[in-house]
């Protein structure tokens, strides 16, 4: 377990735009996978192996900008925000009474593209369960990605309640 613990903490720390690195280490946990199969070694190995497709996902969505689709969606939300008089680096938060009524629902298709395109790197990966999990029962993911980074954290108490605020404000979105 230690091992698995320690290859999660470099996946942890490896920088989005550094994807051949994250690939190495995503590699040698699947690997870690398919050898170990007890619970506590499953919920580590999940959280991890979701942590680095998240960060390849998010790789190729702000670091690439190889997604037609987005690159649409973001031009159309910048056009928004000059004619809203909005900085480059200001924005609308999420659910704002004051925001327009087509910036809110652009950015409610951008997201709806990134969580595609996460789901399409978990199904590249081979990682079917975790992509429907994703897709299909966002909660369940949620609670298991948290799972999992509590067994990393469990002996670091300020981190668990960083991990709880983390998974309640994540989940606030199905109350």
């Amino acid at each position: 377990m230690d091992i698995i613990a320690q290859l999660i903490r470099k996946i942890k720390k490896c920088r989005v735009d550094n994807p051949d690195q994250l690939l190495v280490m995503i590699g040698k946990l699947k690997a870690h996978k398919d050898i170990n199969q007890g619970a506590v070694e499953s919920g580590l190995i999940f959280y991890g192996l979701a942590l680095g497709l998240e960060k390849i996902a998010d790789h190729r969505i702000f670091n690439l900008h190889s997604d037609e689709t987005l690159n649409v969606l973001c031009d159309q939300i910048e056009e928004i925000k000059k004619r809203e008089g909005l900085d480059e680096d200001e924005f609308y938060a999420r659910g704002d009474p004051d925001s327009p009524e087509d910036y809110q629902a652009l950015n409610i298709e951008f997201q709806y593209r990134i969580d595609e395109i996460r789901g399409e790197v978990m199904q590249e990966f081979e990682e079917e369960e975790m992509a429907d999990l994703f897709i299909d029962n966002n909660k369940e993911y949620i609670r298991r990605f948290h799972s999992g980074w509590r067994l990393l954290e469990k002996d670091n108490p300020e981190a668990l309640k960083e991990i709880d605020e983390h998974e309640k404000e994540e989940l606030s979105d199905f109350l």
